[in-house]
């Protein structure tokens, strides 16, 4: 006989369909082979650690408020001069362009720092 099991009552006991109609077991978890991040990944996560880096006061003051909050600052004066040739305006119209622009970059800075701190924990 060229039967694979040694005894033959234990080959009249298996069952040769139910063996070969059991579902295939899938894996849950993702494969540990996977995909590498794009170079466009690793480009934002580095500028965006670099920002962090750096700190709250660099990104706000020499990131936001001085090249472009002080220049619509600027451009918002002119106009309020323009209009109504009174300093008091203008300066309140000064004043409040650069306050908004600073509260803006302040927000803006606190919401890119919890935005990286749910996308890595570890890192945060």
């Amino acid at each position: 006989m060229t039967e694979w099991t040694p005894n033959v009552e234990a080959y009249d006991a298996l069952d040769d369909t139910s063996a070969l109609t059991l579902p295939v077991p899938r894996m849950i978890r993702s494969s540990a082979l996977r995909h590498p991040p794009s170079r466009r990944d690793l480009y934002a996560d580095a500028r965006e650690e670099a920002r962090l880096v750096r700190g709250r006061d660099a990104f706000v003051w020499r990131g936001r408020v001085l090249p472009i909050g002080i220049p619509i600052a600027a451009a918002t004066g002119l106009l309020t001069w323009r209009r109504s040739r009174s300093a008091r305006d203008t300066l309140f119209a000064l004043a409040g362009v650069g306050v908004m622009s600073y509260l803006e970059a302040r927000i803006e800075w606190s919401v890119r720092r919890r935005a990286y701190r749910q996308r890595n924990p570890d890192r945060g």
